[in-house]
């Protein structure tokens, strides 16, 4: 939408010029035309004896409205550049609402607005909008802006205003606030609600009426009052922004990203960061890059954008921010009700990248009989029971110490119960065989007991978090000997990131929160599948061998192909004063973590769908034929599973299928499978597998390379799709895979590399 679809042309406008004012003009060779396009398109801010001062097109000029005359003119030292500014592009003007200008809507707005201050529990979000207002913003060289200010203005209303509410992704209950950088910070809007009043007031913030560019632009009193704004609303459930607008290196001096990242710290992936640094090729924007490296290293979701000099690229990336907004309020939303869940405030976050501890420090909390924090139980989860199985206890069944397996005797016939040698007599020994052994071989083979190596039955977790993604918080775990010394290998631990359910405790006398066993069972659940499909991913490949009659090449082929694995974790389920505690443990991964696939259609690498034969080389590479000695198909679609929706075998129970395939007639050139290949082949391989009923996605982790030369994936927090009919599934149907999970599946680019075995 240009100037010209709300304002007449600048050829009517009619104009009294006075002889001092054309003098000017001819001195200066600046046409007439000119101050028309200054006044019907300009800045506008006020001058003496009550004239106005008009900007545009590298011409300041001064009118007398009263006289409508001319009163002098002269080239503005904000020239714009050759190649973009007012010289090059017409301004977007945008129009105000006039139905939001009434004295009636003014006053209904101010009584929303109290009751919405009143009642923080109803905001959804809270964005922050800093500004640079210094003097270098009064620069002409944005294409569809009159200066280096109106190009923020005009992108504010329209794309973080305007679009929004016509697109319904905010309303009234979502506020802003406004800060402008200058010599000091002035915050100009305060807890405004989004709504169509704010948007005609970002309109009039374009002109220079009230607040003009000028003087320094200082960063770190503009920071401080960004925090006390953000600080406003301690609520949990309302989303977070901050948006700093910037054309330079700051004026002032001192901790600005050490200061960002103690606001970044307080909220974490609650807030949405965004530093875009507003000028040409050459200026130093090395502040707000680290700014923003701060930021994403306390957990906000945070940005760094250098738009062109044009208002459309500006709008990209203020379009950016308003959709992490959004994607920030989804992921608070409970997908079922509707509601917003509210986020833990208990949560300290620690740097990424802090070094990991050798001892127990006042950042750890330990877990330790007979303290009063403890570890009860540990659980781990049956693939084949699709339930929870506790793992058989190591500590002593009489004083309840961590032995380790030098110092404890454990019974010959169960496999379970132990006793150190400090409490070790026949007697008691004698009576474990004849009251509990039998009870525990029984636990065993009904799959409620398992016997698993865990170093200990002593954990310790970190205080401050390292990890928040969008369901969970994740925290360094170490297990514990009696000594309270690490040992085994560091692990993590994940619990959720939302407050969770209040019980009555009736040992406590007293409402506790309580860190439901349910939370944990869609991750247990969904990793065991993903697991179960590696499995038979890896033995798949490992049998290729078998299907070629140079079986001896193709085995040491293979050898070379990566694995697949996922991560098994356990749940350990706490006691402490305030009830029951339980979190999800598994091994810290050491290495790179990548994510090679999402769940909306990404592949690590690939920017379009790939094409097997993009993959594959000239024939005479490596040609491994067939048995059958046929040719026909080649490349890397090594089987095709057989059989329609319509036709195939439907069965309750099994949800992996259980039939063999060998490979369709063809050549293979398995020298051309690359390790970044593996893990989109495994996605793949999981929907032909479960007969097109499942999908395991959003593939994460390290890729490891062992002793012996193989290679391996080890992955975690993976996510199923699963497909929105599964009636005649019926225990697939009643599975629940989290709420990360689409309802459908994205075929077209997840599939883009074909590698089914």
């Amino acid at each position: 939408m240009t100037i010209s679809e709300h304002v007449q042309l600048t050829a009517d406008s009619v104009l009294l010029s006075g002889i001092h004012g054309r003098q000017r003009r001819q001195e200066r060779d600046i046409q007439k035309i000119d101050l028309q396009r200054a006044r019907r398109y300009g800045m506008r801010e006020p001058a003496r004896n009550g004239r106005f001062k008009y900007t545009f097109g590298g011409i300041v000029f001064i009118y007398d409205p009263h006289q409508n005359r001319e009163i002098t003119s002269y080239k503005s030292k904000d020239v714009s550049l050759d190649s973009s500014g007012t010289k090059n592009a017409q301004p977007i003007i945008l129009k105000k609402e006039e139905d939001y200008l009434s004295h009636e809507m003014l006053l209904l707005r101010i009584v929303k607005r109290d009751a919405m201050l009143k009642n923080k529990k109803q905001w959804t979000s809270h964005s922050v909008l800093v500004v640079d207002m210094s003097g270098s913003m009064r620069r002409d060289d944005v294409n569809g802006s009159r200066c280096r200010s109106d190009g923020v203005w005009m992108t504010l209303a329209r794309d973080f205003v305007k679009r929004p509410l016509q697109n319904r992704t905010r309303s009234n209950t979502d506020l802003i606030s406004v800060v402008l950088m200058k010599d000091d910070a002035e915050v100009i809007l305060k807890y405004e609600l989004t709504d169509w009043v704010l948007y005609n007031k970002f309109i009039d913030l374009r002109n220079w009426s009230e607040h003009r560019p000028e003087g320094p632009g200082n960063y770190m009193p503009a920071l401080e009052a960004a925090e006390l704004l953000l600080m406003k609303n301690q609520t949990s459930q309302c989303s977070l922004s901050l948006m700093f607008f910037s054309d330079g290196k700051p004026s002032d001096r001192g901790p600005f990203s050490e200061k960002m990242g103690e606001i970044a710290s307080k909220f974490g992936r609650r807030l949405s960061v965004a530093c875009i640094g507003m000028a040409e090729e050459g200026e130093d924007f090395s502040t707000l890059n680290n700014m923003v490296q701060e930021a994403t290293a306390y957990g906000a979701v945070a940005h760094f954008g250098k738009p062109s000099l044009d208002a459309d690229s500006l709008s990209n990336i203020i379009t950016g921010l308003a959709s992490s907004l959004t994607a920030s309020k989804t992921e608070m939303t409970n997908l079922a009700t509707g509601e917003t869940r509210k986020i833990r405030m208990d949560i300290t976050r620690e740097r990424k990248d802090t070094p990991d501890d050798f001892i127990l420090t006042s950042d750890w909390t330990s877990y330790k009989y007979p303290s009063s924090n403890f570890v009860n139980r540990i659980w781990s989860w049956s693939y084949s029971q699709d339930d929870f199985v506790r793992v058989a206890d190591i500590r002593c069944g009489i004083c309840w110490k961590n032995v380790d397996e030098a110092r404890r005797f454990a019974c010959s016939h169960c496999k379970a119960y132990n006793i150190c040698y400090g409490c070790l007599t026949g007697k008691l020994m004698k009576k474990h065989r004849e009251t509990q052994c039998k009870n525990f071989i029984g636990q065993i083979q009904s799959h409620k007991l398992t016997v698993k190596e865990v170093p200990s039955f002593n954990i310790a977790m970190k205080t401050q978090i390292f990890g928040e993604g969008a369901e969970r918080i994740v925290r360094k775990c170490r297990f514990l000997d009696d000594a309270k010394k690490f040992i085994g290998p560091i692990m993590v631990a994940k619990e959720s990131r939302f407050v969770p359910e209040i019980d009555y405790d009736e040992n406590y006398g007293s409402k506790t929160y309580t860190m439901r066993m349910n939370y944990h069972k869609e991750f247990m659940r969904t990793q065991a599948i993903a697991n179960r499909f590696a499995i038979e991913f890896n033995n798949a490949i490992e049998d290729l061998s078998v299907h070629f009659s140079n079986s001896r090449l193709v085995t040491k082929l293979v050898r070379n192909i990566s694995k697949i694995k996922f991560l098994e974790p356990f749940v350990v389920e706490t006691y402490t004063p305030k009830g029951e505690y339980n979190v999800l443990v598994e091994p810290m991964l050491d290495g790179t973590y990548q994510k090679f696939n999402d769940n909306m259609g990404m592949v690590k690498g690939q920017e379009k769908q790939v094409n097997t034969d993009d993959l594959l080389g000239p024939l005479g590479d490596l040609n491994i034929v067939n048995k059958k000695g046929q040719s026909g198909l080649k490349g890397l679609d090594i089987i095709a599973e057989e059989g329609s929706e319509s036709d195939e075998e439907e069965s309750d129970d099994e949800i992996i299928e259980e039939k063999k395939s060998a490979p369709e007639e063809g050549s293979y050139q398995f020298s051309k499978i690359k390790d970044e290949h593996i893990p989109q082949a495994f996605s793949h391989f999981s929907y032909e597998k479960s007969n097109r009923y499942l999908m395991v996605v959003d593939l994460q982790g390290i890729l490891k390379t062992n002793m012996d030369g193989t290679k391996c994936y080890q992955l975690t927090d993976p996510v199923i799709h699963k497909r929105r009919n599964t009636k005649k599934k019926k225990k697939l149907h009643q599975f629940n895979f989290g709420r990360t999970v689409s309802k459908h599946f994205y075929y077209d680019n997840l599939f883009s590399l074909s590698f089914t075995i």
